[in-house]
């Protein structure tokens, strides 16, 4: 008797700290991918090389450490890949071979964020790409529908992110889903690189808030060995 009046007890409990930790969601993961760059800086950045889905591995690889190490994370589920099904592929008048993927996605019981992950460099199709197909999967509402937050990761790959800021918003206000009320604002610059905001209204959806990682994990070029005379 006494056992089952402990089970009723410990679910009532862990309903409870469930739900104080799906209010305070955003401040947590907040939290948690600051202490997995903390970690990744630690490992010198370590990547088997600069491609996307293998900064994206080694990101995945520190938040699930990070995660088993401090108990302030045990409600949060980290997923890699996570396969976004629509209502329609659920009732079976879509094929699931369709469905969007993004990057990683955070949950706490029937709360979720999505977060999308892209390279970044001042020249080059990068800085396009992070609004083109990162950030409008949000403001149509691909990813994170019904949801008032998401999470876009850059990955810094210059020695310093000068020029990336105009790059990026130059892109957003062209694009035909946002305009220049949807560019990321500055917000703090952070031991891993830099913060930003950009706050989109869709239309039927809900607003989204999207939190602006950049992560300089950019390594220094190799310096030649010197001359022996």
């Amino acid at each position: 008797m006494l056992e089952k009046a402990l089970d009723r007890v410990s679910g009532r409990v862990s309903q409870a700290l469930q739900q104080r930790a799906e209010q305070r969601f955003a401040e947590m993961i907040d939290a948690l991918i600051l202490v997995a760059l903390q970690r990744w800086a630690g490992n010198n950045w370590r990547t088997f090389d600069d491609s996307e889905v293998n900064c994206t591995a080694q990101l995945y690889r520190w938040l699930k450490e990070s995660k088993r190490s401090d108990a302030r994370f045990n409600f949060v589920h980290v997923e890699l890949e996570y396969v976004n099904l629509t209502p329609a592929m659920l009732v079976g008048d879509e094929p699931v071979t369709t469905a969007a993927r993004p990057d990683l996605c955070f949950t706490i019981g029937h709360v979720g964020v999505h977060v999308e992950c892209k390279r970044l460099q001042a020249h080059g199709a990068w800085c396009r790409d992070y609004v083109q197909k990162g950030m409008a999967r949000f403001v149509d509402s691909v990813y994170g529908a019904g949801s008032p937050l998401g999470v876009m990761v850059g990955y810094v790959q210059q020695p310093a992110p000068d020029g990336l800021l105009g790059a990026v918003n130059g892109y957003v206000e062209t694009h035909p889903s946002m305009g220049s009320d949807h560019r990321l604002v500055a917000t703090q610059p952070a031991p891993f690189g830099l913060r930003h905001r950009s706050h989109h209204p869709r239309n039927p959806d809900i607003p989204i808030e999207l939190s602006h990682i950049w992560v300089g994990i950019s390594k220094p070029a190799p310096q030649p060995a010197p001359v022996q005379a």
